[in-house]
């Protein structure tokens, strides 16, 4: 279980070096947070993930065949949410792209369309309520 372990601690640095590198970032004013927000949730989140792989890495991963089409389609992916940013709402756009990267990785639809729900849904409540 190197490999997995590996990853995660490269993720673990990641996102304490995003972490970390927003700590000068203004914390906001008058109960509106600035723009160290999302990079510190998205970098404690990274730890947290890391730190979850390394305590418990897994019995193995998907088929090597499915490496080799996931990592393209996921660059794929990524460049059309940029691509369709201002074209589709927000939270459409990103509840799509989590259910299509998701069933690229393997998970099962009834758990992808429930993590892609639930994570579109918070991020979108997380925008309008704490960014105004």
């Amino acid at each position: 279980m190197i490999g997995p372990r590996a990853v995660a601690a490269v993720l673990a640095v990641v996102g304490l070096a995003v972490t970390l590198a927003t700590l000068w970032y203004p914390p906001g004013a008058q109960g509106v947070p600035g723009p160290a927000l999302v990079p510190r949730v998205l970098g404690i989140a990274l730890v947290l993930v890391g730190a979850l792989i390394v305590r418990s890495p897994g019995a193995g991963g998907p088929p090597v065949v499915r490496h080799r089409l996931a990592a393209p389609l996921t660059m794929a992916l990524l460049v059309s949410y940029a691509l369709l940013w201002r074209v589709v709402p927000y939270g459409v756009l990103t509840g799509l792209v989590l259910l299509v990267f998701l069933r690229l990785t393997g998970v099962s639809w009834r758990g992808a369309v429930l993590a892609a729900l639930i994570m579109a849904g918070t991020l979108q409540g997380l925008f309008q309520r704490g960014l105004g």
